[in-house]
């Protein structure tokens, strides 16, 4: 979905796509070894919610990696615009997500009534 092969492919950043970045643990291809030449595994998803959890965990890796890069160096342009880019899509996919299943965490709750997102946690598969 979020697989921009083209632009990964060919940037100065040296970056993987977000997928890969997210199973490899770090979006940058010249800091990244394999271990033992493993390979990532291949995600199977059981279910939608499943995928948009995988999604918004890759996109929001990706821009917080984006983060912690401009950190060291902020006047890199098309960092910045990759991280703004990706921060605005995760925001996105957790809202659209909130709309369907509920809050993720406490601050993305829409509830006036104290502590009622811990009504529905995602990793439990259903409402407890």
């Amino acid at each position: 979905m979020y697989n921009e092969i083209n632009y990964f492919k060919n940037n100065k950043l040296n970056l993987t796509s977000p997928v890969e970045g997210y199973l490899k643990g770090n979006i940058f291809n010249n800091l990244y070894d394999s271990y033992k030449d493993l390979k990532p595994a291949k995600i199977n998803f059981s279910s939608l919610q499943d995928e948009m959890l995988f999604n918004i965990g890759q996109i929001s890796f990706f821009s917080h990696d984006l983060n912690l890069y401009l950190d060291n160096y902020p006047n890199d342009l098309e960092a910045l615009s990759l991280f703004k880019k990706y921060s605005k899509m995760a925001n996105s996919l957790i809202l659209e997500y909130e709309t369907k299943y509920g809050p993720i965490n406490v601050s993305g709750s829409s509830s006036n009534i104290p502590f009622n997102w811990v009504s529905t946690f995602p990793w439990e598969g259903k409402n407890v």
